[in-house]
């Protein structure tokens, strides 16, 4: 059995090659090829969360599972808020094949899939993104999505100002091509923008309806878990929605949820996943203002240490 680390993964995965595992991943027939049953957690005392995410994908042979810590707090000490490990089976019998860092391969595989939901979803010419976030997954959707559109111009917020500043410079570094800009308020990062991700956790809503354009994609990121949400209840009701899958969506979505007052009253509300696009592509409407509300799938995980493994065997 072999460890991979954070570095060993980064060199391994380029976000281009996970788009491609993800596109190819949700290709796969949900009902006949996948299992990803909704994942348990156990919440803790003190805030924190451990969460148990398996899955199998037929197809490919392989089973394995998640197990991630969640605090949100984390950085406050300097610490990553996801932390965990990814292990992955052989599906025939059972043998223990690889186990991987769940921090690094979480970064990737989140924005991998919200830059294969922007090139489905986003008109061809979007050149204005938003980040609502500093955080990790604003490094990595920032590179994600400069791979699916030609995005010139990136508006910058979060709740903390220095962080926002901290941001602009380090990511300027890395994408001195592009206008980056650090703005006072969401409203004013959020305006004019072709493309929104909120990466928060936050549990009230950061982003309203007004302030978004008639044709904007939105890639709602945070808030996944039911009692938390980054969206306006009006942004939900005013957008073809999408998701990575229905069961999930229906009982940890809060930006859904919420916006309904009943977890029975989501489905109602979505008009495909992501499996659904590839294979219905009439569904997608870019003139509209779209929604794809991710919360993260263990078959994404157990896709990406499959690729991974085929890499190094």
């Amino acid at each position: 059995m072999k460890y991979l680390d954070q570095q060993q993964i980064k060199a391994l995965l380029s976000m281009s090659e996970c788009i491609a595992v993800m596109r190819n991943l949700f290709s796969l027939d949900p009902e006949k090829d996948l299992i990803n049953p909704l994942r348990p957690k156990m919440m803790l005392p003190n805030g924190g969360i451990l969460g148990m995410m398996p899955a199998s994908i037929q197809p490919y042979g392989v089973m394995g599972i998640k197990i991630i810590s969640v605090y949100l707090q984390n950085y406050e000490k300097g610490l990553s808020s996801h932390q965990g490990i990814i292990h992955l089976f052989d599906a025939e019998n059972g043998m223990l094949l690889l186990s991987m860092d769940a921090d690094e391969v979480t970064a990737i595989r989140t924005a991998a899939v919200s830059a294969l939901m922007t090139d489905l979803l986003a008109e061809d010419n979007a050149k204005t993104l938003c980040l609502i976030g500093t955080g990790t997954q604003a490094v990595t959707h920032l590179e994600a999505i400069r791979l699916v559109r030609p995005i010139n111009r990136v508006q910058v917020w979060s709740k903390n100002q220095a962080n926002v500043e901290r941001f602009v410079q380090e990511q300027s570094l890395h994408h001195n091509d592009i206008e980056l800009i650090a703005c006072q308020s969401a409203e004013a990062a959020v305006k004019e923008a072709d493309i929104v991700c909120t990466l928060t956790s936050s549990a009230e809503p950061l982003v309203f309806n007004p302030w978004l354009k008639a044709n904007v994609h939105v890639n709602a990121v945070g808030a996944s878990t039911p009692n938390f949400r980054e969206l306006a209840p009006e942004i939900i009701f005013d957008s073809d929605v999408f998701v990575d899958n229905y069961e999930s969506a229906s009982n940890e979505a809060g930006d859904l949820i919420l916006a309904v007052g009943d977890k029975a009253k989501v489905r109602p509300l979505i008009k495909g996943d992501i499996h659904e696009i590839l294979t219905k592509p009439d569904l997608v409407d870019k003139s509209r203002k779209t929604l794809f509300k991710s919360l993260g799938l263990a078959i994404e995980d157990i896709a990406v240490a499959h690729y991974c493994w085929q890499k190094i065997t």
